[in-house]
């Protein structure tokens, strides 16, 4: 027996060893062993969020998961929690407005992001019952493959001091807007090719309607529970627009049926239910250059339109 059991115990050793690894160097701070982390991965901000749970947050895909916090914070005033992330559908976006609702009976702000891009029936994922699962089980967050990767990842960053690259660009004349074909674009290469990615969700857009009435039962549990919600628009390229909105959608084109059907709708549940709406995307562009402030069309570059749309959203917000 005591063979048996000393064999074990060696068997232990590397998995322990392996553990102390991955605790020490995965990059979300799931343990809370750091002080904090720049992580934008969703288990990341939903874990950080269920340690200490802010009463102003935002909620969206990745065109908010990127806010530098601190401006954020001289902006509006207050300090704010970060919970978008990368890829966030609607259906993703009501399930974590709610989980944040359950979790934090004290919250009086969210900030929740809305696009023609989001509202898509035909973009729907569903990753928030997974997380949730992950959240609240250590086991299946060290058993995951993804984030032992990820784990792996930040250890060689360590060890060889690369950092991750902001999106951002200073775009240089003709090599940023030559083509692999050579053709020559007006505007850089990344700008010029990125709306022929979204033609693949956008081309039989149609709208969410199911998910739209989970957003307004959210709105109304935001009023039940005096929490201010304001949805909000990000702010899209021309080149977005009149290639992808302009062109494409069933049953009439998706500038079509934002500007006639969910821009009225929006507005009339808002003054039902008492939430604010801030439209960037289609009523209240800025004045922002394509090829110089916006990374991909769809994004805002980190380093020159980013900070310009925070402060705007943050003092509009305020």
């Amino acid at each position: 027996m005591k063979h048996i059991l000393r064999n074990l115990a060696l068997l232990l050793v590397p998995v322990l060893a392996y553990f102390c690894l991955f605790a020490a160097f995965e990059p979300n701070n799931y343990f809370g062993l750091h002080p904090n982390t720049d992580s934008d991965a969703p288990i990341s901000r939903l874990k950080d969020f269920k340690r200490e749970p802010g009463n102003s947050i935002i909620i969206g895909d990745s065109r908010f998961a990127h806010f530098d916090m601190d401006l954020v914070n001289e902006t509006s005033g207050r300090p704010w929690q970060n919970l978008a992330f990368g890829g966030a559908s609607l259906r993703e976006g009501i399930d974590l407005l709610n989980w944040a609702l359950d979790n934090n009976p004290d919250l009086e702000e969210v900030i929740f992001g809305f696009s023609f891009y989001t509202i898509n029936q035909g973009y729907d994922t569903d990753r928030m019952s997974n997380l949730e699962k992950t959240l609240n089980n250590p086991f299946a967050y060290f058993f995951n493959l993804e984030y032992n990767v990820n784990m792996l990842t930040n250890l060689q960053n360590q060890i060889t001091g690369r950092v991750d690259a902001p999106e951002t660009g200073d775009w240089v004349y003709p090599q940023d807007y030559t083509a692999a074909d050579g053709t020559v674009y007006e505007v850089h290469t990344l700008l010029a090719e990125y709306p022929a990615a979204l033609i693949t969700k956008c081309e039989n857009w149609a709208l969410n309607t199911s998910q739209l009435e989970r957003l307004y039962e959210a709105a109304a549990r935001c009023a039940e529970q005096g929490v201010k919600l304001t949805v909000v628009l990000a702010p899209m390229a021309d080149i977005v627009k009149t290639e992808v909105c302009d062109v494409y959608g069933e049953g009439g084109t998706i500038t079509d049926q934002m500007e006639t059907t969910v821009l009225p709708q929006l507005a009339e549940k808002s003054a039902e239910l008492g939430f604010s709406v801030l439209d960037y995307e289609w009523s209240n562009r800025p004045d922002f250059d394509d090829d110089t402030q916006f990374y991909d069309g769809f994004h805002l570059d980190e380093r020159y339109g980013l900070p310009q749309w925070t402060e705007q959203l943050f003092t509009d917000l305020g």
